[in-house]
């Protein structure tokens, strides 16, 4: 691949992966630099890369791979933050601790009420940063109606959240 058109896939490609790792990490600042030692490593890697048929599948496997190792790592750390939680007297803290955990619920919750071609086009789409030609050919569905399904599933997600 020539360096330009990797360069400029990257630079596109970049938004994406910071959206997937911050969901991944639930960290703005660790997202940013796990993208970017993705992108960096991806660069160096860039030789490798001419036989990627897809290479923003690719890279968003490859970010999720470091977002694990990170996540392994820190485990400890997590653990750690735990118990700091349980040892602090602070209800702020608590209180965002479990609100955060409510929306997850609430949103599991609306995932589930969603039909099962919708909650698998959402899945794909915002959570697993499958592009639209990949939904496609998974889904067996045309263009047209990957958009469809999509947007009449973001309407009745609106909808429930209302």
């Amino acid at each position: 691949m020539a360096q330009e058109a990797l360069l400029d896939t990257l630079m596109a490609l970049q938004p994406a992966l910071q959206l997937t790792a911050e969901k991944l990490l639930r960290s703005e600042a660790d997202a940013e630099d796990t993208v970017q030692e993705t992108v960096i490593d991806l660069w160096q890697r860039r030789n490798e890369l001419e036989h990627v048929r897809d290479l923003r599948a690719y890279a968003m496997q490859s970010l999720k791979n470091r977002c694990i190792s990170f996540l392994r790592k820190s485990r400890d750390i997590a653990t750690d933050r735990i118990e700091l939680l349980d040892a602090v007297d602070d209800d702020a803290i608590r209180e965002e601790v479990a609100l955060t955990e409510e929306r997850a619920a609430r949103l599991d919750t609306m995932m589930a009420q969603l039909p099962e071609r919708q909650r698998e086009a959402v899945t794909m789409r915002y959570i697993e940063g499958v592009s639209h030609e990949e939904m496609q050919r998974r889904l067996g569905m045309s263009s047209t109606n990957v958009y469809a399904t999509l947007s009449r599933a973001m309407s009745a997600l609106k909808s429930m959240i209302k």
